[in-house]
């Protein structure tokens, strides 16, 4: 398959590169790496996602090249790239670029991934969809760059939890072993990945965990975040990240969820599982999916009552 995709590359001038909504590290990672190698063979490409780039993400090399989708923008790609999504419509309005005609390269390692390319890259026993570029750009013979490198190292890193998670496999830290030939800050990419709490940010994510509340004989974690409570902290601060670290450390959870006052009537869902709980099954109930380990959905309900739901459902689990 990656030598059919390089195919349709070379046989294309333009492409739009996308990724799901609100993009962690991997989706950013990989879109910009695909960016900077399609320009390196001369074609035209515009990297537009849905809504802007994160702020704390954006300390990444050629960030710049990231555009945010608008109702003005009259781009018709030849081709479109998506990455690091379970389905188009996690993409959010660039979907709305891809119309009749625009073939679709789908590269991704979610499982719960449902095909929706003309050309389907998916591999689900890669740890990221960083890994998976890699091993596109590896094939095509087209040098990688130190920005590259760099963009796929983050993606790796953070996607299997500084390669604590068990998707980190050999072909990864193989993959990493070449990346780290273009002699990356390791310790400055984890403290600017990791590391950017303020203290102000600090005093109020702890008066947050004290609102957490366990369940189901303390194997459940469910932390509730409102608007007003998301409000106080730095717009580059990725709290969701931070309590998931943490909690990481507490012996004897099966499942930490994190339900987010997306508006009055919608709520955001995030799971994150230690193997004896299938999370992306359970995201697939909620408009979402995502990996065994970590995934993602949503609920058009308030946030009280989409907490009992939820947790109505990992009862009926585990």
């Amino acid at each position: 398959m990656p030598r059919a995709i390089l195919r349709t590359i070379k046989a294309h001038r333009t492409f739009l590169v996308t990724m799901h909504v609100n993009p962690d590290p991997d989706a950013l990672g990989s879109a910009l790496a695909v960016t900077l190698f399609l320009r390196a063979l001369g074609k035209k490409v515009r990297l537009i996602n849905d809504g802007p780039c994160p702020a704390w993400l954006k300390f990444v090399p050629q960030v710049r090249y990231y555009e945010t989708y608008n109702d003005k923008i009259k781009f018709v790609p030849d081709v479109a790239i998506v990455l690091d999504c379970g389905d188009k419509e996690r993409t959010g309005k660039p979907a709305r670029l891809m119309g009749p005609g625009v073939k679709v390269i789908n590269i991704d390692h979610h499982v719960t991934n449902t095909a929706f390319g003309d050309q389907n890259l998916v591999k689900l026993d890669s740890s990221s969809t960083s890994e998976i570029v890699y091993g596109l750009l590896k094939a095509s013979g087209q040098p990688l760059t130190r920005d590259m490198a760099e963009l796929l190292y983050l993606g790796i890193l953070t996607d299997t939890g500084s390669f604590g998670f068990d998707c980190t496999s050999a072909q990864t830290h193989t993959v990493i072993a070449e990346l780290m030939k273009f002699e990356l800050s390791v310790s400055g990419l984890y403290r600017q990945a990791y590391e950017t709490m303020p203290e102000k940010d600090l005093k109020a994510f702890l008066r947050l965990m004290n609102t957490l509340t366990l369940h189901l004989d303390n194997r459940v974690a469910c932390l509730g975040i409102s608007r007003r409570q998301a409000a106080v902290f730095s717009d580059g601060l990725d709290v969701k990240d931070k309590v998931f670290g943490f909690l990481r450390a507490v012996k004897g959870l099966d499942v930490v969820m994190i339900i987010t006052e997306q508006e009055k009537r919608k709520t955001r869902l995030n799971f994150r599982s230690r193997g004896t709980v299938d999370v992306a099954q359970l995201a697939s109930g909620f408009n979402g999916g995502g990996h065994k380990n970590a995934s993602g959905g949503f609920l058009d309900k308030p946030l009280a009552q989409a907490k009992t739901q939820v947790l109505a459902a990992i009862a009926r689990i585990i």
